[in-house]
């Protein structure tokens, strides 16, 4: 069985925040891409919507996926993030499917 985890979490900040938004995810990206744990992290653009933005990550088990969730950079990410966010944030864990 594969333990591997892969999450989408979409980001939303408020528009008046985007720029300085933008500038936070890509330097806690740069961070939690160095963990030994972490096999994927991408940030992506919406076309058309300036101020959202999708995670996609993936882990290689949930030993990993705990590391991660208790690194200082990403409790900070989250408590200064606050203020600039639109609305909550709230991933999606998904299990890939073997298609062979």
């Amino acid at each position: 069985m594969n333990d591997e985890i892969t999450i989408v979490v979409p980001v939303r900040f408020k528009l008046a925040a985007c720029a300085a938004g933008r500038e936070r995810l890509l330097a806690l990206a740069r961070k939690t891409r160095l963990e030994a744990g972490n096999l994927m992290y991408r940030i992506h653009e919406v076309p058309g919507e300036p101020n959202l933005f999708m995670i996609y990550e993936k882990w290689l088990d949930q030993a990993a996926l705990d590391f991660h969730m208790k690194q200082d950079y990403l409790t900070s990410f989250l408590a200064d993030a606050d203020g600039l966010l639109a609305g909550e944030i709230k991933g999606t864990i998904c299990r890939e499917i073997d298609v062979n």
